[in-house]
């Protein structure tokens, strides 16, 4: 809604993937080495690891990846997509940490849906283990020229699980009211580090100094 008549948002969520999912479906996503399939985006946003942040554990199905493979992967990532775009027309990239784990309530939620042993369901991701990976995300984005978006922080993953629980679904997806401080952790971004790609507000968004203004002409100017 933000960005209504300023840009199309182009969504590529892949559910259950990690960061090495991530970067196989790389190429279809943008094209081929040296080419960008979906032209020149004003920025592009990464969000991977709270799959990559699962721990080790005897179970059909592993999504985790040790954590200095992470680090590396989302280099990679980053440099790839980096990789499509001439020097002169390369968009920010913001990079998300992983959000916090309500470890109970995510433990609930497997035993409810999973024909495994009880065993295997428990221990499978924590708060801890996913700031350290958050951490890891920071250190890349340090070290690429990447803005991030501290979505542990901004969910309160550092008090306790009764507060940042309230903004997750399950214990591990975002509800409505963790959606919502997301949107606006990634506005705040925006509007400070790329303020000429933030939304343009000036009522009707079509006539401010800074930000991306509105297409086309307001209704009123053609009454």
């Amino acid at each position: 809604n933000a960005y209504t008549r300023r840009a199309d948002v182009l969504n590529r969520g892949y559910s259950g993937y990690n960061t090495r999912h991530a970067i196989d479906i790389l190429p279809s996503v943008f094209g081929p080495e040296g080419d960008s399939a979906v032209g020149r985006p004003l920025f592009i946003t990464v969000f991977f690891g709270a799959n990559d942040a699962q721990l080790p554990g005897e179970r059909e199905y592993n999504q985790g990846v040790p954590i200095d493979e992470y680090e590396d992967n989302l280099r990679k990532i980053v440099e790839a997509i980096s990789g499509r775009f001439q020097q002169d027309s390369k968009p920010p990239i913001i990079l998300f940490t992983p959000p916090p784990v309500d470890k109970m309530a995510w433990e609930l939620t497997c035993l409810e849906k999973s024909d495994e042993p009880v065993k295997s369901a428990l221990l499978d991701r924590t708060n801890e283990n996913s700031k350290l990976y958050g951490d890891r995300v920071k250190s890349v984005a340090k070290e690429l020229g990447c803005s991030v978006v501290d979505s542990h922080t901004l969910l309160f993953g550092y008090a306790a699980e009764e507060t940042y629980g309230k903004h997750l679904d399950d214990g591990l997806h975002l509800n409505g009211s963790g959606n919502k401080l997301l949107f606006e952790g990634v506005i705040d971004i925006i509007k400070r580090d790329f303020p000429h790609l933030a939304p343009m507000e000036d009522g009707d968004g079509k006539y401010g100094q800074t930000g991306v203004p509105v297409e086309a002409a307001l209704w009123k100017e053609l009454c």
